[in-house]
């Protein structure tokens, strides 16, 4: 068993003591010794709960344990386009990818930037992958109501203080860097280059999502996608009927070439290995194949205990509050006569 605690162990486990010991002290020599004895164990199960206690588990690269990736995914409209595999949005291939990369990299740290008209941290980086997950899986298109337009470099400023930030905090790790999109450029302006500091970036790759014939898009009433027919409408000029999105492969192979990744056009069925290739090798720089070991969290259980004490000794506060209460009125009435 090995621990992570939240807080320096050496003060945590002092702290949880004294509280434990206090609560002891007061069960044996008051009235209220269960009140007291439950409050012993709730600060024992606090503490058992900070420590971050878990067993281990599959074996870690270490050079996967030394990576900081950043995915950059497109969320605008054009995500929903319905040219990916047998007619479905864009956005559930990208999806699939962002979670096939993650469990190609074991214990890496994994950040999600997210980006349609203005670029949005959704995950900052964490090593947690049920966290990377739960972020992936509420990933979702911009309502299209307020769809403006767009640029596919909007990102930029965003991805380079995320990464200028990552190299200040922990030089020794590698940055990669995923971008996941359709290259189609829909703001009024041409897209500005990804301006990024030669070594903050390592590895990684540019990863494309639809067909030159496009396809056409679904709305997002900010409930999910509109139901039946409810698809987005050509409102350009001379425009007629849905509005159909295609990709743009010359403006994401222009992407790569800033980023220093190499392209790659993804479709249904596709299997990650090209795109995650050389991430935790040459990119690395790390000697030797050492390995450590993943553990499986186990503080939830004591968490689990920590809230029905908790509730326990709120039930049982309210109840002499309660019972309290009517004595205390009559007291006050008793001395107002």
């Amino acid at each position: 068993m090995s621990f992570s605690p939240v807080i320096f162990w050496w003060l945590l486990i002092p702290l949880g003591v004294a509280a434990v010991l206090v609560c002891l002290w007061f069960g044996f020599r008051g009235t209220e010794r269960l009140a007291w004895i439950r409050r012993a164990a709730l600060a024992l199960l606090l503490t058992l709960t900070m420590l971050r206690p878990g067993v281990g588990g599959a074996d870690l690269s270490a050079a996967s344990a030394q990576l900081d990736v950043f995915f950059v995914t497109d969320t605008t409209s054009s995500v929903m386009a319905e040219d990916y595999g047998s007619g479905k949005p864009r956005l559930d291939g990208m999806k699939a990818d962002l979670l096939a990369i993650a469990d190609k990299l074991p214990g890496a740290h994994l950040s999600l930037i997210g980006f349609d008209q203005q670029a949005v941290v959704r995950l900052p980086l964490t090593s947690d992958q049920n966290a990377f997950e739960n972020a992936v899986e509420v990933l979702g298109p911009e309502i299209t109501l307020y769809s403006r337009g767009s640029s596919v470099t909007v990102a930029a400023e965003i991805l380079r203080s995320r990464l200028q930030a990552a190299q200040k905090a922990h030089p020794e790790r590698a940055r990669v860097v995923f971008y996941l999109g359709d290259g189609e450029q829909t703001a009024n302006t041409p897209a500005q280059p990804f301006d990024i500091p030669a070594g903050l970036i390592s590895g990684g790759a540019v990863l494309g999502y639809g067909t030159a014939e496009g396809g056409r898009m679904k709305r997002n009433s900010g409930f999910g996608a509109a139901p039946g027919p409810g698809y987005i409408q050509d409102n350009s000029p001379g425009g007629q009927g849905d509005a159909i999105s295609k990709i743009d492969e010359k403006q994401l192979g222009q992407i790569a070439g800033q980023l220093s990744v190499k392209y790659l056009h993804r479709q249904a069925g596709d299997g990650i290995d090209n795109a995650v290739a050389g991430v935790t090798g040459a990119a690395m720089k790390i000697e030797g194949n050492s390995s450590s070991r993943a553990q499986y969290e186990l503080y939830w259980i004591f968490g689990l205990g920590v809230l029905g004490l908790a509730g326990w000794e709120l039930f049982d506060t309210l109840r002499q509050w309660r019972q309290i209460r009517p004595v205390r009125q009559r007291s006050a009435e008793g001395r107002a006569q």
